[in-house]
């Protein structure tokens, strides 16, 4: 069978462990060619995986399209919609690294594109590959159906952010400055304050992936009761879904460590999800029903498996049959979304 051509966009800390060597092992796929701006570490990268053709830029990738089958964007955040909104028109699939954009006006722009050329347009929320999360999502589309555990009387995503990077990952660093920073878009919403933009950047980019989980289970997107946020404190979220209400926990207090659970609670018992680290390989989540009417509690623990390896080949799979399953850029959009509506409720209290 014709294996995949790709071509990629980035080759710094996440474009080599979360994917470079992810789609390297997938026997269906080939890595063609890398855009990589600093010299030495292109190199570096290119011989370690067999990588046909360098490129300077990612406009001289652009210029041999017709070579690949998908490409795969991972660069600086700001840097990232603006390259693929110029990948977008090539009609050749996409999977980016999330979040897809800096704000609702960018990735509403980034939608538009994709429509008006048909291009497959996937974003990169790796923990739903998570074989504990697609696990535990059965177990809960189970109990919804048959009404074991009554309804959801509460929702809580809690996260605290500590360390997230195993030490025993290696990828290629070099001395190299990475100055470049064109093209580029805003990296927040023309409505924010300029003092709350590090803040807004790094509420998005770390807990999309919370607010993707969330809307990932329940496949709706809820209304904003109350945010309270903060940078040395614990931030907190009223969400408003239509049936129960959730709650949305997160904090960075430390280097060390990391805690962060999904929990779902019935009238009748619940679900906690224990999330691992994305980062370290061969870990999932596992997960506990209780079932407190029976007294009865189930325990899942998965087998060794490793979400960013799963969302790699899914992608490989998404182009060769032509159509993308999950994590789809409109789905990513509605998650941008939320988390405006959370810092303008914020700024608004």
């Amino acid at each position: 069978m014709k294996k995949v051509k790709l071509g990629f966009v980035g080759a710094g800390f996440n474009g080599q462990i979360g994917f470079l060597e992810n789609f390297s092992k997938n026997k269906n796929c080939i890595i063609l060619g890398l855009a990589e701006y600093r010299r030495k570490l292109r190199r570096k990268v290119c011989k370690k995986y067999n990588i046909l053709n360098q490129y300077n830029s990612h406009r001289d990738l652009e210029k041999d399209i017709k070579e690949y089958d998908g490409i795969v964007i991972v660069t600086k955040r700001n840097m990232m919609p603006a390259i693929t909104y110029n990948f977008l028109k090539l009609g050749k699939p996409i999977l980016t690294e999330k979040p897809m954009a800096m704000c609702t006006v960018q990735a509403n722009k980034l939608l538009k594109r994709s429509q008006k050329y048909q291009t497959q347009y996937k974003v990169g929320y790796n923990k739903t590959y998570d074989e504990g999360i697609i696990k535990a999502k059965q177990a809960f589309d189970k109990i919804i159906k048959n009404k074991s555990l009554g309804k959801i009387v509460l929702m809580r995503s809690h996260r605290l952010s500590g360390s997230g990077y195993d030490n025993k990952n290696f990828y290629f660093k070099t001395s190299e400055k990475n100055f470049l920073n064109k093209p580029s878009w805003p990296s927040k919403p023309r409505w924010l304050p300029g003092k709350f933009s590090k803040s807004y950047e790094k509420y998005l980019n770390l807990y999309c992936h919370n607010i993707s989980l969330l809307r990932y289970f329940t496949n709706e997107i809820p209304k904003v009761e109350k945010a309270i946020l903060s940078d040395d404190k614990m931030s907190i979220v009223n969400l408003k879904y239509k049936k129960f209400n959730a709650i949305l926990e997160t904090g960075f207090f430390t280097k060390h460590g990391w805690d962060e659970t999904l929990e779902i609670y019935f009238e009748f018992g619940s679900i906690l999800i224990k999330i691992p680290p994305q980062h370290h390989k061969n870990k999932s989540a596992s997960f506990i029903i209780n079932k407190s009417l029976k007294g009865s509690i189930y325990k899942f623990k998965s087998k060794k498996s490793w979400s960013f390896k799963n969302q790699c080949d899914a992608f490989v799979n998404d182009i060769k049959n032509k159509k993308i399953k999950i994590n789809k850029a409109n789905d990513s959009a509605k998650d941008i979304e939320l988390v405006e509506k959370i810092w303008k409720n914020f700024l608004n209290s």
